[in-house]
């Protein structure tokens, strides 16, 4: 009897050490195959607005874990959106889409595309003959991956999100390149993005004629601000409550006045990657938040009109214009508040001797240097407000 329960304990043994060994291996199996955290699936969308200067490039998080790419800046930009993805611990993207040939926005793509495992590319249907697009072609072609046309109707192979392409509409020429830009929308429950890439008026003009829903919590602003892009129109269909302008310096004026204030008559939050880099929205279906403040919404600075510009005139006058050498004269400068300060620059034959005053009150310099039949000119400069006056006079020493 004392035989059999010691076999029987022994039994029990075996078959637990086999239960806790059948355990440990299968959680080192759940740790190697559960995706790193920053990739596993979450209850959020996030969009990250990458700071590429004066440029495009958008990286789309979904809940289940995928990644679309729109665009990736100049081709110096490319290393700057690599590094941020891989940071993220990025290592497939499921969509990418060049939204048009313009080297602003595609140049970054084949090091993009080089670097990453690439399911799926969509791209508008236009020709383009410049280096940048070729090697945008090459790069794709590399990947054995084929590009899929991006227009109307067209929707991603998504699933914790409804992705659709909203434009372009129809066709354009070949060198409106703007007008052919990718316009994706991504939805997920409560919340909308809409991405426009450039797209100018009259492709936003030609989606609006559609009937297609383009309203949106969140507009990536057309055209990194254009003037020509982002019309009073097109507000109204999408009805935004934040904006992204995706921009860096530029000799181009963007984001433009006109597109600032259209944005500000409409009420909507204005985020900017030259003021605030990076720029992620996490959207949990219900509400969307930002790392970043909004820009300043202040309404523009209304322009000085004549009467008040005449108000503000430099002048400036001595009590005496024919003085004797070795005397003094006094300078007397008004038109602006008293207090501020000027400087004058006295003009002498032989050199020029500035002066520091302020407005109001009398300057008196002697003028020993003053070469006789010799006309001393005075120029006398003042800064108030951000603004700069001159005004100028003379004398002629006897």
């Amino acid at each position: 009897m004392d035989l059999t329960v010691q076999m029987e304990e022994k039994q029990v043994g075996k078959h637990s050490r086999i239960v806790k060994l059948a355990l440990s291996i299968l959680l080192v199996l759940s740790i190697l195959v559960v995706p790193n955290c920053s990739q596993a699936a979450t209850k959020t969308m996030t969009v990250h607005f990458i700071n590429v200067g004066q440029g495009d490039s958008t990286w789309i998080h979904t809940p289940d874990g995928k990644n679309i790419v729109i665009d990736g800046g100049k081709k110096q930009a490319g290393t700057t959106v690599v590094d941020y993805l891989k940071k993220k611990h990025v290592k497939t993207i499921d969509v990418l889409i060049a939204t048009h040939p313009d080297s602003d926005h595609i140049g970054g793509l084949p090091k993009i595309i080089q670097s990453f495992k690439i399911k799926n590319v969509y791209a508008p249907k236009v020709s383009h003959t410049t280096k940048t697009y070729k090697d945008f072609l090459k790069a794709v072609k590399q990947k054995h991956v084929k590009i899929k046309t991006a227009k109307k109707g067209v929707k991603l192979p998504m699933q914790s999100v409804d992705a659709a392409f909203v434009g372009p509409v129809k066709t354009y020429s070949n060198s409106d390149t703007n007008d052919w830009s990718a316009v994706l929308r991504v939805s997920f429950k409560r919340n909308s993005f809409l991405f426009t890439g450039d797209a100018a008026n009259r492709a936003e003009k030609d989606m609006m004629h559609t009937g297609e829903n383009l309203h949106a919590n969140v507009l990536k602003v057309g055209h990194h601000g254009s003037q020509y892009s982002t019309s009073s129109t097109f507000l109204k269909k999408v009805k935004p409550a934040y904006a992204v302008i995706s921009v860096g310096k530029n000799s181009y004026g963007h984001p433009t006045k006109a597109t600032l204030d259209r944005l500000k008559k409409a009420k909507v939050k204005i985020y900017r990657t030259d003021k605030s880099g990076h720029i992620i929205a996490t959207a949990n279906g219900s509400s969307i938040k930002f790392n970043a403040k909004p820009s300043s919404t202040k309404a523009p600075v209304k322009k000085t009109t004549s009467k008040n510009a005449a108000a503000y005139k430099l002048n400036a006058k001595l009590d005496n214009t024919h003085p004797k050498q070795y005397s003094t004269v006094h300078l007397m400068v008004k038109g602006l508040p008293n207090g501020t300060k000027y400087k004058a620059v006295f003009h002498y034959k032989s050199k020029n001797t500035s002066y520091n005053g302020k407005v109001g009150k009398t300057l008196p310099v002697k003028i020993s240097r003053a070469s006789t039949s010799y006309r001393v000119n005075v120029d006398v400069t003042a800064t108030y407000k951000n603004k700069t006056y001159h005004a100028k006079t003379s004398f002629l020493p006897k």
